[in-house]
């Protein structure tokens, strides 16, 4: 069973011109997408593909990311030059400051698994 969910929450920018394989993906993501691991949407997050997606100047986009099994509860994402940023708007503590800049892979999937397991009792 799938862990956590994305999808295209809104557009908050003119969107740049996009190749036909990032307009693609943007298609995909604007329906609900699955994970099965904080590690894989992390590792998607950081993916070439979705870098080329998101490549502007300023943010542009908003994703939703929610548990799976509850998608009432969400976060956040939103595309900065070199990461990503996620935001608690909840503020239920369990991202650091409810909004953090990520650089990396590997912190992503940390504040994620931190996230989602502080969540999962509910």
């Amino acid at each position: 069973m799938p862990l956590l969910t994305m999808t295209k929450s809104r557009v908050i920018d003119e969107i740049p011109e996009l190749s036909e394989k990032s307009t693609a993906l943007l298609h995909t993501l604007s329906s609900l997408c699955s994970f099965h691991t904080c590690e894989d949407l992390a590792s998607f997050l950081f993916s070439d593909m979705f870098r080329e997606l998101v490549a502007a100047p300023h943010p542009w986009v908003i994703f939703e990311i929610g548990i799976y099994k509850n998608h009432n509860i969400v976060i956040e994402a939103i595309p900065i030059e070199n990461g990503i940023k996620l935001a608690d708007a909840s503020m239920t503590g369990l991202i650091p400051g409810n909004v953090s800049d990520i650089s990396s892979e590997l912190e992503c999937s940390q504040i994620l698994n931190n996230w989602h397991d502080g969540n999962a009792h509910e």
